[in-house]
């Protein structure tokens, strides 16, 4: 049982059986609210599926759940469980936002200057509760949660206030930061499916390949351990 338990395949099994109940608590839910589970599953298969557009819109949404996934799951390997990681990715995204609606720059460096923005915005978001965590000992989901509100809405007073272009929504990013791929577009019937779904899946893939095959003898460990 323990060779099981510590094997390569039991941790494939755990998410298929997390993903199973997740989807039969959401029956439960449809069915005492007085729905049909497999009418509202099929509902989501169509709206997934049924165009090309619909599945190009969904491999879009999934782009920012690849990168918070990554955040979570190293943090997680080190010990530390990051609650906080949706502050950090809406901090992230007002800096990159903000440098690739402020810039006008040629791509080769707009673009690296706009990720590098994202990327250092949210590691400082969250390296406040993990300085607090390393100094004091204060538990790094009761800050984390607490950030995650403050980063909400200060970014909404940052763009209602610096970065709203039409009183509804802010100017559009340069070219010179943008992912945009007409090649997906078209192929996705103008869906706005953009590069950062592939760079998501390389980072994904030097995750798996260098965290949890551990080809390199990395060792991952909280600084308070």
């Amino acid at each position: 049982m323990q060779k099981f338990l510590k094997g390569k395949y039991f941790g494939l099994i755990v998410p298929i059986i997390a993903i199973f109940f997740g989807f039969f608590a959401g029956a439960l839910i449809m069915l005492f609210s007085g729905n049909n589970p497999i009418t509202g599953y099929w509902a989501l298969l169509v709206g997934i599926f049924g165009e090309i557009y619909y599945f190009g819109e969904t491999l879009r949404v999934m782009t920012p759940l690849i990168f918070s996934g990554i955040a979570v799951a190293f943090a997680f390997r080190t010990g530390l469980l990051n609650i906080g990681v949706e502050g950090q990715l809406i901090v992230g995204w007002l800096a990159s936002v903000a440098v690739g609606v402020m810039f006008d720059l040629p791509m080769i460096v707009h673009l690296p200057l706009a990720i590098l923005a994202g990327a250092v915005a949210g590691g400082l978001w969250g390296f406040i509760p993990g300085f607090l965590k390393a100094r004091l000992q204060v538990h790094e989901v009761i800050v984390t949660i607490m950030m995650n509100y403050i980063a909400l809405h200060v970014s909404n007073y940052i763009i209602r206030a610096y970065l709203l272009a039409s009183g509804q929504r802010t100017d559009f990013i340069n070219q010179g930061a943008a992912l945009r791929s007409e090649f997906l577009r078209t192929i996705t019937d103008h869906s706005r499916l953009h590069m950062g779904f592939f760079f998501g899946h390389c980072c994904l893939f030097s995750y798996v390949v260098l965290v949890m095959e551990n080809i390199k003898g990395l060792r991952t460990s909280g600084c308070w351990f």
